[in-house]
């Protein structure tokens, strides 16, 4: 499939996932990220973001803890205990042995995009590479203080079965929040903190070109 045709593929089945499962929210169009028909919904509850009328699913795997989980985290107008457990366990700092609760926003921004990468190419977990980081953790890794992975609004991750640029594709369509992209270690970084977005080889971080300026390039 062209480039072309994957972008508008990608566009109208993400606004089909959305307005089937979530009515009320606006409908997306090819020129304006979906984010813009959301209405800052992402960052709210399910309830208050008119997302409350189906139970949401989310299909997490971690490779570095050879662990996955599917688990409802909302349904029947709540939140469910259970299944939010569940997705913070998977997102808890793996060398501090700490979890924290994720943020809602970014629950349901998952949710989304899990719903577009099912209508564009098949059902599939996405691939969770950091979660919730400590201050400690996260001055081992290297990363950036403060940092948003420090209140559960961040995670690095990537949609395997999935090229590079088809996941910077996906991730540019949904941004709400920051986006940073990590060509060397082929992963992406997404949050629903300030908007932002940078570019990083290695350990070396700029602003880029925006990624936007490259979607339409086949890799």
């Amino acid at each position: 499939m062209k480039s072309g045709d994957r972008r508008r593929l990608l566009v109208s089945s993400a606004a089909a996932a959305l307005s089937a499962t979530a009515a009320g929210l606006g409908a997306a169009t090819a020129a304006a990220p979906l984010r813009a028909a959301l209405g800052g919904g992402l960052g709210d509850s399910p309830a208050r973001s008119g997302l409350s009328r189906w139970p949401r699913e989310l299909w997490i795997t971690r490779p570095e803890a050879q662990e996955s989980v599917r688990a409802v985290y909302w349904a029947d107008g709540a939140l469910q205990p259970e299944g939010c457990r569940a997705i913070d366990r998977i997102y808890r700092d793996l060398r501090a042995g700490v979890e924290r609760p994720i943020s809602t926003g970014l629950l349901n921004l998952n949710y989304v995009m899990q719903c577009a990468v099912a209508q564009c190419w098949s059902a599939r977990p996405m691939v969770l590479l950091s979660g919730f980081r400590t201050p400690q953790t996260n001055r081992q890794v290297g990363g950036v203080e403060p940092s948003v992975h420090f209140t559960g609004k961040a995670d690095d991750y990537i949609y395997a079965g999935l090229s590079f640029q088809d996941n910077l594709r996906l991730a540019w369509l949904f941004r709400v929040g920051g986006l940073g992209v990590y060509p060397d270690r082929g992963s992406l970084h997404k949050d629903v903190g300030r908007a932002r977005i940078w570019v990083q080889h290695g350990r070396a971080a700029s602003s880029g070109p925006d990624p936007g300026l490259r979607l339409g390039a086949g890799r």
